[in-house]
């Protein structure tokens, strides 16, 4: 085993024999192998579009196997075995078809293409798997050090495309281009001869692509939920039995809010799903009381208080405890082996949710974990809004500076960081944020300026979108020639792929002196960063005061030691 696709890889070099995550080492070993096997099917996948022979089964399977493989999603040994064999299928499938349309391929195919399992069995997937993982960074050539970990970050990157492709694709949105992308993305990593800066612009174009996908899933989602707007969301608690969500998963949500109406049960979001509150489609649901708890990987201690039954949507997922884990429910592509799983919705229908709430009524009410509220709901109509008043107090000074602070939160005890840099900024300062970073922060008494709050959260990690478009509209109405022109840092927490993709459409777009943290990725070599930042200045986090001044763009003072003579004797 050797994993380090999560900025919680043991001693930010890899985890060896069990991930952080809960990954034991054979579903690690399955997931090196449905990535091996993901490569071979990729390669035909992408001849197969060039003719125009696209098909949206094989696409939508491609998006669903990759995002099973992103941090925190899946963990079932059984779901990744029926996933590499039907990838294998998939790919003899589209050989053949190729071929009968007159498709020639090179003598020398790479080996992904060729393997074939001799009967669909755990042992000798897992041990094949040992076999194609990773390979350590001590074990690579010192002169390929590079090109290997741009190899592996547009590996990850590409899983971050299938996860947003997958929350896309659960809404019933299909655009055949942006799978051929990931199919090219991902054959690009086959190819031998691709030298540095090409496989660097492969990466930047997965950020490109990441800001197209953000973008179709707000319009899907604002088509169907509503446009987000400013909402205080409750943290309190009721004395009803009640079901927890988290996750990113909207529809799972409205569905369950459907069919608990008028139960009895009230349903409480977690981490990222904090921003459904905001739409004007779930307003209307009486039974949505609050939000409970905070940042996904505090489920741990947090989901056995709460006393009721819990759905995790989407990658959130940990080892339950025994605590609660008869009450643990998974849906769509989250699998924990021995886990009671909600089967997908068929074509116009909702899921079923009828076993998780009977199981709620039976359940006491969640004890008191936070009181008061907090404001999400930021997104793209209501960040637009704000355009020319922001514009406006930055010309007059009384805006200095804004610090994009977003991204996923993580156990790190280095995290501390984020709340500490957010108390300590001047208060001209506005933060942006989108993703559950904000449990860092939410609570501190930031205040206004001129009657604009200085906490703007945007919303889930897929919501960076947002972020992105209201710093270009800002730039706009200044009439800047770049997002560099104006007064604003990037301070990026990244976790896993999705995070990812936030840094990387952040390079597409030539924005500089991005800070990334709380540890840089382990996946980054001395040369890979080296090139990163001469080129835009990326850097990992100092102190609290250091990455301030840098914000700010001012030097701190030096400390000055008196030296004292002695006297002559």
């Amino acid at each position: 085993m050797f994993c380090y696709h999560c900025q919680e890889a043991k001693k930010n070099i890899a985890c060896d024999t069990a991930g952080i995550c809960g990954k034991k080492s054979d579903i690690s070993s399955l997931h090196d192998l449905l990535t091996y096997t993901l490569k071979g099917l990729a390669y035909y996948a992408d001849k197969a579009a060039e003719l125009g022979l696209a098909e949206k089964n094989l696409d939508q399977f491609m998006a669903r196997s990759l995002y099973a493989m992103v941090t925190n999603v899946n963990f079932d040994a059984e779901i990744f075995m029926q996933l590499i064999a039907e990838s294998i299928q998939r790919r003899e499938y589209l050989k053949r078809k190729l071929i009968t349309q007159g498709a020639s391929f090179k003598q020398l195919l790479p080996e992904e293409t060729l393997w074939h399992y001799e009967k669909i069995d755990l042992a000798e997937f897992i041990k094949k798997g040992e076999t194609v993982g990773v390979i350590p960074t001590d074990k690579v050539p010192e002169q390929e050090l590079d090109l290997h970990a741009a190899r592996e970050m547009l590996m990850y990157a590409c899983k971050g495309l299938g996860a947003l492709l997958e929350h896309i694709q659960v809404l019933d949105i299909y655009t055949a281009e942006h799978y051929a992308f990931i199919h090219k993305a991902l054959a690009f990593i086959l190819d031998n001869e691709a030298d540095l800066d090409a496989v660097l612009a492969m990466n930047y174009a997965c950020g490109e692509q990441a800001m197209e996908l953000m973008a179709l899933l707000e319009k899907a989602n604002t088509e169907r939920f509503g446009e987000p707007e400013p909402t205080h969301v409750h943290l309190d608690t009721w004395d009803k039995p009640g079901i927890i969500v988290t996750g990113h998963d909207l529809q799972d949500l409205q569905d369950l809010l459907e069919q608990s109406a008028g139960s009895g049960v009230d349903i409480y979001t977690h981490g990222e799903l904090l921003s459904a509150h905001s739409y004007p489609a779930f307003k209307k649901y009486f039974n949505l009381v609050a939000n409970y708890g905070g940042a996904w990987y505090e489920q741990k201690t947090q989901f056995g208080k709460f006393k009721g039954p819990v759905l995790v949507t989407s990658n959130s997922l940990q080892q339950p405890k025994k605590g609660y884990i008869d009450m643990a429910y998974t849906s769509g592509m989250v699998g924990w082996s021995g886990l009671k799983h909600i089967q997908d919705r068929r074509k116009g229908e909702a899921k079923d949710f009828s076993a998780i709430i009977e199981q709620a009524k039976n359940c006491p009410a969640p004890d008191a974990l936070n009181t008061g509220s907090i404001t999400t709901g930021y997104g793209n109509k209501a960040l637009q809004a704000l355009v020319d008043p922001i514009a406006e107090l930055i010309k007059t000074g009384e805006i200095q500076h804004i610090l994009v602070l977003a991204g996923c939160d993580g156990r790190h005890k280095e995290r501390k960081y984020y709340t500490e840099l957010v108390k300590a900024l001047p208060s001209d300062t506005l933060v942006v944020t989108a993703g559950d970073t904000k449990y860092r922060f939410y609570n501190l008494e930031l205040g206004d300026i001129k009657g604009i709050p200085r906490l703007l959260d945007a919303g889930q990690v897929n919501d960076f979108y947002a972020v992105m478009e209201f710093l270009s509209a800002v730039q706009n109405k200044m009439q800047l020639p770049h997002i560099n022109e104006l007064p604003v840092s990037f301070n990026i927490a990244w976790y896993e792929q999705q995070t990812i993709l936030m840094m990387l459409a952040l390079l597409h777009k030539g924005i500089k002196n991005v800070t990334i943290g709380p540890t840089l990725p382990p996946f980054f070599s001395a040369g890979i960063l080296d090139k990163l930042s001469s080129e835009f200045s990326i850097k990992g986090i100092d102190t609290v005061e250091q990455d301030i001044a840098t914000m700010l763009g001012i030097e701190l003072p030096t400390e000055v030691t008196e030296v004292v003579e002695e006297p002559e004797a």
